[in-house]
């Protein structure tokens, strides 16, 4: 059986909070379980409420750059559909596919607040399990919905034995999104570099992405 985990985004552009965090996952799973192991980013199709993503095969080609080298894999499935694509369809796939593994999908701790207000968000543990990143700049005040206190764990060997887990794992991450990466470097602000890998900073700057040549 091997253990699988996925971290969902659009990827616009990949930055290294993405990175540190697939790596922190593979990393803890090797330490703690002798199973195959597979740690992938999973580009969607973009959100529909926040405009149209850079081309595919740029997000791509980024997500190849930042993971070459690394036991990091990409998961294009999401790529091939047609939106509007919801979570729980694609964690409804990822279990047809792989009938006979763990599933875990990687979110940040905002995303866990938010899980009651996505489409079949009650269902989407009937899948796969839930390893949650600690945000320190979320407010914590903010109260789980009773599904997610009742499956909130942090013992990772319970996670990865129980089917509809959500393990809370406190790895320190830097909070980075890439619509803040976008404004950066639309400001030319030279910051913008601190947060992407070296070979994703290059490929933007070669291929003039996001409104700016000069990093």
């Amino acid at each position: 059986m091997t253990i699988r985990a996925f971290l969902g985004g659009s990827f616009d552009p990949m930055h290294s909070s993405h990175l540190a965090m697939a790596m922190s996952v593979h990393t803890t799973l090797y330490q703690a379980t002798t199973n195959p192991i597979s740690v992938s980013l999973m580009p969607t199709k973009g959100n529909p409420f926040k405009g149209k993503p850079t081309p595919d095969e740029h997000r791509l080609a980024m997500l190849r750059l930042a993971t070459a080298g690394t036991p990091i894999g990409i998961e294009t499935c999401e790529l091939d559909r047609t939106p509007p694509i919801y979570t729980i369809d694609t964690v409804r796939l990822l279990r047809q596919t792989h009938p006979n593994d763990t599933l875990i999908f990687i979110l940040g701790q905002d995303s866990l607040y938010g899980l009651p207000t996505w489409k079949d968000g009650d269902k989407i543990l009937d899948f796969v399990n839930i390893w949650a990143f600690w945000r320190g700049d979320f407010d914590q005040d903010d109260e789980f919905s009773p599904q997610v206190l009742a499956n909130l764990t942090f013992n990772l060997d319970k996670f990865l034995t129980h089917q509809g887990m959500i393990y809370q794992d406190r790895t320190p991450i830097t909070a980075m999104s890439s619509s803040q990466i976008r404004t950066l470097i639309a400001n030319k602000d030279p910051k913008a570099s601190d947060h992407l890998p070296p070979k994703v900073a290059d490929y933007i700057h070669k291929n003039a992405l996001y409104g700016e040549t000069v990093l």
